[in-house]
């Protein structure tokens, strides 16, 4: 018995170390700063220090936490330029979607279809010419053409939804509805392993009031 107590004692110390490798590192900031996200600062000017963070940590967009659907084009009137895509999908019946992207001044793709939607060049398929979407359009026709096709009732009630974020362009006054953000970014921490960062934005009042951050380490293997 003596023997065997020994042999067990360093598999329970090897699974306990394991176990405690895996488990996320948490901490919450809600004094100072953390990566040159400042507690305290206003939303506009935590989105300039977020651009900043995005330079050096690869992060590319910021989610809004809870930012529901848009039923009607002029919902997004004024916060299409501050995106780089929008997606429309049906509510009720057939699930249809459509995801139209832009760079600079004009629409640049558009995909369309069901479960596995195929590029197009233009939506709907099935409308005049004056009122479909195209492939080259100026971003400035966009709305104007959504709110003829939303007249149509095949598609009066498709949803429309913004996607994260993107920090490469302006930020978008609407941001400050929303009083929590996420983001997340990785890390090589060594050969084999990465490090990934869960991060939270809580504003109060107008202004950060607290950075939450979750901490895990991977392990990597090739294939």
């Amino acid at each position: 018995m003596k023997r065997i107590f020994i042999l067990i004692i360093p598999i329970l110390v090897l699974f306990s170390c394991k176990k405690e490798n895996n488990t996320p590192r948490i901490e919450t900031i809600s004094k100072g700063s953390k990566w040159g996200l400042q507690i305290g600062s206003s939303y506009s000017d935590v989105y300039a220090q977020l651009q900043q963070l995005g330079k050096e940590k690869n992060v590319n967009d910021v989610d809004l936490v809870k930012q529901q659907s848009f039923s009607n084009p002029d919902e997004i009137k004024n916060r299409v330029t501050f995106y780089n895509l929008i997606s429309l999908e049906t509510n009720t019946g057939k699930l249809e979607r459509v995801t139209i992207q832009f760079d600079g001044d004009k629409i640049i793709s558009i995909d369309a279809g069901s479960a596995l939607p195929k590029e197009s060049p233009k939506w709907p398929l099935d409308v005049p010419d004056e009122i479909a979407i195209y492939k080259n359009d100026p971003i400035n026709a966009l709305y104007t053409k959504l709110k003829a096709i939303y007249q149509i009732p095949a598609y009066k009630n498709y949803q429309i939804t913004l996607p994260g974020k993107p920090l490469g362009k302006p930020f978008d006054p609407a941001m400050a509805n929303y009083e929590e953000w996420a983001f997340s970014f990785f890390m090589d921490v060594k050969p084999g392993k990465t490090g990934r960062s869960s991060v939270r934005l809580y504003f109060k009042n107008g202004k950060l009031s607290k950075i939450k951050h979750e901490y895990e380490e991977f392990d990597v293997y090739n294939s």
